[in-house]
């Protein structure tokens, strides 16, 4: 099956901002950082359904080298991402830890 990514616009913000930020520390880390996600994205696309699934049908894809994950749920033939949280962070009270 061919998965369609759908990215909400409040994750799109939490990347940029992050980005944004690797990249004052040293330019090239936010860059990195938008390539590591954009990785972490094209595996979710190939196999989104062998991610574990967490509290109401969400799940989680981690980044390798950045502390941070993805939160998804697929529906379909769509893959919704709705966050991309800092894994130090409290947990989500949607989403889940």
């Amino acid at each position: 099956m061919i998965f369609k990514l759908r990215v909400s616009v409040k994750a799109v913000h939490e990347y940029s901002a992050v980005a944004i930020w690797y990249k004052k520390r040293r330019t090239d880390l936010g860059l990195r950082f938008l390539g590591e996600l954009q990785y972490c994205f094209g595996s979710i696309l190939e196999k989104p359904t062998v991610y574990q699934l967490r509290k109401e049908g969400f799940r989680h894809a981690f980044l390798d080298n950045f502390p941070y994950r993805v939160v998804f749920k697929v529906k379909g033939n769509e893959v919704f991402i709705y966050q991309v949280r800092h894994t130090s962070r409290k947990p989500s009270a949607r989403f889940g830890p």
